[in-house]
C-alpha cells in the first residue's frame, strides 16, 4: 500500500509541475514588508542519488548549493507528502547564514518547523482520503480556516510531528561564499507512518543595511527643501501655535505598540504566521508538492526541461 501511495504521489508530481529544476535567480520581491532582496533561489527537485526529479523517500535527501554573504538568510519549503497541507520551513525570519562574520556550519534543524497552511481541513497524517497519495485530484479537500500557523498550535484533536522527527537540515560552507544545504528525510514508522517529502523551493534573502540606507535617504533632505522649511510664513506658524489641547493630546497618545508593530513586523517572503496564505503558490506546494507556481511568482527560472520529458 505504501509503495502504491508513493508511486501515485510521484505521478501526481509529474502531472502538477511543468519543470524539474531551477536555475539560480537574482532579483527582488516587493510583496513582503520588511523582507530582504532575493539574492539567490531555486528548486531542488532531484533527490540525492536519483536519476530524475521526484519525492525524497524516508532515508533519502535533497541537497543544493547556495551563494550567501553576511546578513543573508535562508528560507525554504517542502511538503510532508502524507498530509493535507503540512509543510516544513523556517519561520518568517529564515535561517541566518552567518554568525559573527563566519558562515554557519552544522545542524540547523532546530530552526525548522512543521507548519499548517490552513488552506485545507486536516485529516490524520498518513490516512486522509484528501491527502496527496490518496486524493482523486489536486486541491480536492474541504477548505480550512485559511490561517498559517505552527501545526503544534492547532486545536483539532489530531497529533502532529515535530520537524526534527521528519527531517534533518545541515549547512556545510564551501569555497567562494557557497554553502551546501542538505535536507534528509528521517521519518520512520516509529511515529506510525513514514512520509516522503517533496521538491524543495528555496530562497536566500539579502537584508544587509537596508534599514540604515533608508534612514540615510530620509536624512538627505536637499538644500531647496531645507530652504522651504525655513521660509514657513507667519500664518503657518500661527496655525501651529494655535493647535488645541485635544489635538496635542491625540498626538501624544499614539499607540507605541502599533508603532513597534509597523516597524518590526516581519512579513515572510513565503508566509507570515497568523495571516492567510498570500496566494502566491505556496498552497500548490503544501497541498500537492508542486513548487512551480511559487517559483514563477518569485521570478525563479525553473529551466526548459519539462517533467514529462523525463
Amino acid at each position: 500500500m505504501m509503495r502504491r501511495s508513493i508511486l501515485f504521489l510521484a505521478v501526481l508530481l509529474l502531472m502538477c509541475s511543468g519543470v524539474i529544476f531551477a536555475d539560480h535567480h537574482e532579483g527582488s520581491d516587493g510583496d513582503s514588508m520588511m523582507s530582504g532582496m532575493i539574492a539567490d533561489g531555486g528548486v531542488a527537485a532531484v533527490p540525492v542519488g536519483a536519476d530524475g526529479p521526484g519525492v525524497a523517500l524516508p532515508g533519502g535527501a535533497y541537497e543544493f548549493v547556495i551563494h550567501a554573504h553576511e546578513g543573508d538568510t535562508l528560507t525554504f519549503a517542502t511538503m510532508l507528502a502524507q498530509s493535507n497541507d503540512g509543510f516544513l520551513a523556517p519561520n518568517e525570519y529564515g535561517i541566518a547564514l552567518y554568525d559573527m562574520g563566519a558562515p554557519v556550519s552544522g545542524d540547523v534543524t532546530d530552526q525548522v518547523y512543521y507548519w499548517d497552511l490552513g488552506t485545507e481541513r486536516n485529516e490524520r497524517i498518513g490516512e486522509g482520503m484528501y491527502q496527496a497519495p490518496r486524493q482523486s485530484a489536486p486541491n480536492s479537500g474541504p477548505a480550512g480556516d485559511g490561517m498559517v500557523r505552527l501545526a503544534s498550535e492547532l486545536d483539532d484533536r489530531l497529533s502532529y510531528p515535530t520537524a526534527a522527527e521528519l527531517v534533518s537540515v545541515t549547512l556545510t560552507p564551501g569555497d567562494m561564499d557557497t554553502i551546501t544545504v542538505r535536507i534528509d528525510n528521517v521519518s520512520d514508522m516509529s511515529m506510525g507512518y513514514a512520509s516522503p517529502i517533496t521538491p524543495v523551493l528555496w530562497i536566500v534573502e539579502s537584508h544587509g543595511d537596508m534599514m540604515i540606507d533608508d534612514m540615510a535617504d530620509d536624512g538627505m533632505m536637499d538644500d531647496d527643501e531645507m530652504a522651504d522649511d525655513d521660509m514657513m510664513d507667519d500664518d503657518d506658524m500661527a496655525d501651529d501655535d494655535m493647535m488645541d489641547d485635544d489635538d496635542m493630546a491625540d498626538d501624544d497618545m499614539m499607540d507605541d505598540e502599533m508603532m513597534k508593530d509597523d516597524m518590526m513586523m516581519k512579513h515572510g517572503i513565503l508566509f507570515t504566521t497568523g495571516l492567510p496564505d498570500y496566494g502566491h503558490g505556496l498552497e500548490a506546494l503544501a497541498e500537492d508538492g508542486d513548487p512551480s507556481a511559487l517559483a514563477a511568482h518569485h521570478g525563479i527560472d525553473m529551466g526548459d526541461m519539462m517533467m514529462d520529458e523525463m
